[in-house]
């Protein structure tokens, strides 16, 4: 397809994400999902501020299929406005294609706070991703899962057993770095800001 039939596509597309038709909606998100680039992940950025929550999810499947982290910071905030909080799973979602590594506090406090289908990607995320973080980070962690503990009606799905073990599991991962090392280990210099590198294991 030349250039100019790509654009003239596009802006079509443009347009019918918007119809009132879902079916179209939906394939020609997905159809700029496949076209990718950088207007293209533009205009799907601006999608997710929208409020329309079926335009938004389609948007963010799209992303998810783009892999460009320049949705990031987008679907984050997105993800913690107030009035999505049961409407982010399929924003969560597509962070799972998208480097994390630096939003630590971020995934957790999906992980804490939002509601189980978010939990789920969010838990998936601290599983498979590799983080950058610092010791204030963890203790920030910490305080948050010690708020959830307090008061459990801020944390969706606290009063689940198998829930509240998937958080449990994630915190244990991370916070046994705070833990102090044997000293027969190998001598390493740390500081409050050193970044540290984590995998957890599942």
């Amino acid at each position: 397809m030349t250039a100019d039939k790509l654009k003239i596509e596009f802006e079509q597309l443009k347009k019918d994400v918007f119809s009132d038709d879902w079916e179209l909606v939906k394939s020609s998100a997905d159809r700029l999902g496949q076209i990718g680039g950088n207007e293209v992940v533009d205009f799907l950025i601006s999608l997710i501020a929208l409020d329309n929550s079926g335009i938004r999810n389609r948007a963010a499947l799209a992303l998810e299929d783009i892999k460009d982290n320049r949705a990031l910071e987008p679907l984050l905030t997105a993800i913690f406005k107030k009035e999505n909080h049961n409407y982010n799973g399929t924003m969560v979602f597509a962070l799972e294609s998208l480097d994390c590594s630096q939003k630590l506090k971020e995934i957790f406090r999906i992980l804490f706070y939002e509601t189980y289908e978010s939990k789920i990607s969010a838990y998936a995320i601290l599983s498979d991703q590799i983080f950058d973080f610092t010791k204030d980070d963890l203790h920030k962690i910490q305080k948050m899962w010690d708020d959830c503990k307090l008061h459990p009606d801020k944390c969706p799905g606290f009063d689940d057993t198998e829930t509240r073990e998937m958080m449990q599991d994630a915190v244990d991962g991370f916070l046994s770095y705070l833990k102090p090392k044997p000293t027969a280990k190998k001598k390493s210099k740390t500081t409050g800001n050193t970044k540290t590198k984590k995998k957890p294991s599942s």
